[in-house]
């Protein structure tokens, strides 16, 4: 989710998956991924073999072609969404009416920090719950003037509530695993900062 431009997860990893419809991609028009094996593995030959004799390795050209097209600037575009997504993450963590807001640059476990690349970024990807959720976070959900829908990493700004999407069948287990029922996940694009921010002030 942070992307190769933020962290380096072969330090620990034998073998790494990576979307390239999301921020590798971002106009989100194209439908590819990608297996990464660690040349440093003591399991990259075994790997290696088995990818070459049972992996899928057909991409349609039209696809190939996009990927190549919207690659270019995919560093840059990720600086950039992960600065809006960090300054946007502490723009609503100053604000009295959230109860809290989880986003990487907020981690304290040290982490995330082990596999940052020198001078990479926190990713685009932030949550966030309003204090009286329940109440609070389905109008301000309607207000949200940003596109709504459960991916990320594209170039404009997408909100969804994600518990409610992604365990709408088991909401009471995803509470006591800690993640409230009203959660909102935000992925970050390349909108300005200050526009981002006016958009997310939409408060009762």
């Amino acid at each position: 989710i942070a992307t190769v431009a933020n962290v380096d997860v072969l330090r620990f990893a034998d073998a790494a998956t990576a979307s390239l419809t999301k921020a590798f991609s971002g106009a989100g028009d194209v439908l590819a991924g990608s297996v990464i094996l660690n040349r440093r593995s003591r399991f990259h030959g075994a790997f290696s073999a088995f990818l070459t004799r049972e992996a899928d390795h057909e991409l349609w050209h039209g696809d190939a072609v996009a990927l190549e097209r919207n690659s270019r600037d995919f560093v840059q575009r990720v600086r950039v969404s992960s600065a809006n997504a960090r300054s946007l993450a502490a723009f609503l963590a100053e604000d009295s009416r959230v109860a809290q807001v989880w986003h990487a640059a907020n981690d304290k476990s040290g982490g995330y920090e082990s596999i940052r690349r020198e001078g990479g970024g926190y990713g685009s990807l932030f949550s966030f719950l309003l204090k009286d959720a329940a109440a609070k976070s389905p109008g301000y959900y309607d207000r949200l003037r940003v596109s709504k829908g459960p991916s990320l990493g594209t170039n404009f700004t997408l909100a969804c509530p994600y518990t409610l999407l992604a365990h709408y069948d088991e909401l009471d287990w995803a509470e006591l695993c800690g993640v409230d029922r009203h959660l909102l996940r935000i992925s970050t694009g390349l909108e300005p900062l200050a526009d981002l921010v006016e958009r997310f002030s939409c408060f009762e």
